[in-house]
């Protein structure tokens, strides 16, 4: 996932949207993935760690998509269909650079 800037915006504020919609919380999703809400808060504004440690960006990537996952699974147990994302589609799955993890 090599985003340029705008479309980390775009993403950001997607990702942020859906938050909203899902009525989660950070605390719930961090709990959920067993990771820090800074972690979340992090992910949701697309606040990637530098890109000279790769196997940070590399988790922070898997965390983005895990993050996702998480709240379209929340606004689909309540019966709603989340809207699709621009640069975010598909399954984790369908993306060489993002198996090899253990999914959260």
């Amino acid at each position: 996932m090599s985003l340029n800037k705008e479309q980390r915006k775009v993403t950001s504020k997607e990702l942020i949207e859906h938050f909203k919609a899902s009525h989660l919380t950070e605390e719930t999703i961090a709990e959920g993935l067993n990771v820090t809400p800074k972690d979340i808060h992090k992910a949701l504004n697309m606040e990637a760690p530098n890109g000279l440690m790769r196997n940070r960006l590399m988790d922070f990537i898997h965390l983005v998509w895990d993050v996702r996952d998480f709240i379209n699974k929340e606004i689909k147990a309540q019966g709603n269909e989340p809207i699709e994302y621009t640069y975010l589609k598909g399954n984790k799955v369908d993306y060489s650079f993002l198996q090899g993890r253990g999914n959260r």
